[in-house]
Parts: C-alpha cells; structure tokens; sequence
C-alpha cells in the first residue's frame, strides 16, 4: 500500500525550521531594548504628570493659604475703630505694614519679617499679627510670602509694605491689601483685595 506524501514535502528546509524553532537571541535582545525603552518612555510621562499634579496641587493649597489670611486681615478691618498705615510701633527684625483699633479698643499691628530658624514655618517671610493685650502675643499669621513690593495699583490712600504684604488706606476707611506669595523658587502670586471699614470710632 502506498503511504501519502508528507505535509511537508516540497517545503524548503529553512522554512521548515523557522516555523518551529522560535526565536533568536539577537532577536530576543531587541525586543527587549524596545520594550524597555517603551516602559521607560511611560514611566518617564507618568512621572511628569504625577510631579505636575503634585505642583498644581501645592500652588492651589497656597493660593487657599493666601486667601484665608486676606479674610482675616478684612475682617478685622471691618471691624476695627481706626486703621492706619502711622505710627506702627517699631519691633526689632520685623517691618511694620499698619495698625487698627479693634472694636474693643485693643491695639494690634500687622508686620512682615524674614523666616526665622524655626524650621516650622516657609520663607521667605512671614506676615505677624501682634497684640497689644495683657500679656502681647505676636504670631504668624501666614508663611512663605514673596521678599518684593506688591505691584498692584494704589486706590489713592497712604500706603505701606513693602515686602510681600502692601496696604493702601484711604480716609482710615477704604483700606486695599495686596499680598504675594511664593509658589516655589521662580514663581509668585499675587492676591489683593478690598475691606470697608464699618466700626465706630468712640467719641473723644
């Protein structure tokens, strides 16, 4: 009885080896250098994505930072018996900004100085917030606020500050607070804001 021809009859050798001994290590090695170069590609793009996330992050956290501190500062503007940019009383290493009356007659002041050692707070200044009470008590209101003059228009009034927090005050009424902060090493933000002063000044 005659056998049938092979499947593989009239295939060349070479095909026939191909088709069955799979892959070479030169071959091996390039797909490898490809694929790591892909994986470095992705991982090279998810980290710049992640480290511009993180620095969208930061930014708006500061931003958030800014702003609380601008309410503070006008509420207690608006509150306040008197405001004015004079007569500031002097404190060593601090630069005055203004002082106000509050509604109780308490005297507070507002400065900026350089970030102290206190590895608490960011540079490369602090606003203060200080308190003519029994006993005073000055503190950071907020940290790292830019060391350059507030750039926005003045509204008219005397002004003061002029390291990261400027004020313009007009009539002791109509007061216009400018603040910088510093998003990172090259780049600022600069908020600003306006408070209406709304407490009665006591008769003499």
């Amino acid at each position: 009885m005659t056998q049938p021809p092979s499947s593989k009859a009239g295939f060349p050798r070479s095909f026939l080896r191909s088709a069955t001994a799979g892959f070479t290590l030169p071959e091996l090695l390039i797909a490898s250098v490809i694929l790591g170069i892909v994986i470095a590609m992705a991982g090279a793009g998810l980290i710049n994505i992640w480290d511009a996330d993180k620095r969208n992050t930061t930014e708006a956290e500061r931003q958030s930072e800014l702003n609380r501190a601008l309410d503070f500062i006008v509420d207690d503007i608006k509150s306040a018996q008197s405001v004015s940019t004079s007569g500031v009383p002097i404190r060593s290493g601090y630069v005055g900004v203004f002082k106000l009356t509050t509604a109780n007659g308490e005297s507070v002041a507002y400065y900026t100085a350089a970030k102290s050692t206190n590895l608490r707070w960011r540079g490369p200044r602090v606003v203060y917030r200080r308190e003519f009470g029994s006993p005073e008590r000055v503190y950071a209101l907020v940290d790292a606020i830019a060391n350059v003059p507030p750039t926005c228009p003045s509204n008219g009034g005397d002004q003061a500050g002029d390291h990261g927090l400027r004020v313009f005050i007009q009539d002791e009424i109509y007061v216009k607070i400018c603040l910088i902060g510093q998003l990172n090493n090259s780049r600022t933000v600069m908020l600003e804001t306006q408070a209406f002063r709304r407490g009665v000044t006591p008769p003499p």
